[in-house]
Parts: structure tokens; C-alpha cells; sequence
């Protein structure tokens, strides 16, 4: 079963290393396939747009992504040493959430579109221009595999204030 890890986990921060086809494998899975299966059920299970090896304890680069409200990748997917190839200048400030850090909600500046290289089981490579969501949520698991968590993302204070909403949300439902 595949769990997500949640901050503080080491994990969480840790720079994964490309994935080898050829001798890397995952733990408890013999089958590729199997597990591309499970990992994209955890992530729809959780109700994310987005799932990094990271947040699931496996420190190889690849994640979940994908969701039918998207333009290109209605359906998820996973992207096995994914990287950008290219962004574009314009910018966007936009919320965003994390699996691994529920409940909280910031907005991050992000670049708008993107070019990306990933990929498949297979090993083949594969290409996509992304923009809006899909651009966001790429970024933002491609940040989960460098190390790289979104609350460092923001200031202090709105990182702060983010946390001051949730708790109070937090307090309403019990």
C-alpha cells in the first residue's frame, strides 16, 4: 500500500535521483505497470492533482500527474525523469496546495508556460507544452524532486498566515 508522507518527513526535502530503468526498482513491486496503477489511485484517492515519489518515500525522479479538468494530461499519468526544457518569461501568482501539507493554501509565483521532457514506462521520451494548471502542478512536482517544498516558496508571513487559516478551519469543524 502506498502512503503519503507528510511534512516534516526527510523524504520530503531529499534531491531524487534519476530513475534507471535498466536496475532501479521499486520496493515491493515486481510489476511497473502494478504500481503505475497504484501510485495514480493513491493521488486520485487523496484528491490531488499531483503525486511525487518523494511524498510516497522513494527518492528516484518520477511523479503522478494528471486530472480530467486539465487541457493535455486529462488523464494521469507518470513521468519518469521528468524535466523543463523551457519557460516562458510571463509569470503568474497562483494557490496552490500539497498532499503532504494538508489544509494549507499559498499562492506561488510561478512562470505561466512551459516546455517539458519525460518519460514513459517504456523509456521513451516524450514532449508537452503546458500552461496554467498543468504548468503549476508540474512545477510543483518537479520541485518535490529537487528538494524543494512550497512553503519555501513564500514569505514568512504569508507561509504564516496560511498556517493561522487552516488551524482556525481546523478549530470550526471539530
Amino acid at each position: 500500500m502506498i502512503t503519503v508522507y507528510e511534512h516534516p518527513s526527510k523524504f520530503l526535502t531529499t534531491v531524487s535521483t534519476p530513475f534507471d530503468f535498466a536496475t532501479d526498482r521499486i520496493p515491493m513491486y515486481k510489476d511497473l505497470e502494478k504500481f503505475e496503477r497504484d501510485m495514480i489511485g493513491c493521488m486520485k484517492g487523496e484528491r490531488g492533482l499531483g503525486l511525487s515519489a518523494n511524498q510516497i518515500g522513494i527518492t528516484k525522479r518520477f511523479f503522478a500527474i494528471g486530472h480530467e479538468s486539465f487541457d493535455i494530461l486529462t488523464k494521469p499519468v507518470i513521468m519518469w525523469n521528468p524535466s523543463i526544457v523551457k519557460h516562458s518569461e510571463e509569470k503568474v501568482l497562483d494557490i496552490e496546495g500539497c498532499l503532504s501539507f494538508v489544509g494549507i493554501f499559498v499562492q506561488v509565483l510561478r512562470p505561466k508556460k512551459i516546455t517539458v521532457k519525460w518519460q514513459n514506462i517504456k523509456g521513451e521520451t516524450l514532449t508537452n507544452e503546458l500552461d496554467g494548471m498543468e504548468s503549476k502542478c508540474f512545477q510543483h512536482e518537479l520541485d518535490h524532486l529537487d528538494g524543494i517544498t512550497f512553503d519555501t516558496r513564500v514569505s514568512k508571513l504569508k507561509w504564516n498566515m496560511a498556517i493561522k487559516r487552516r488551524d482556525k478551519l481546523n478549530a470550526r469543524s471539530k
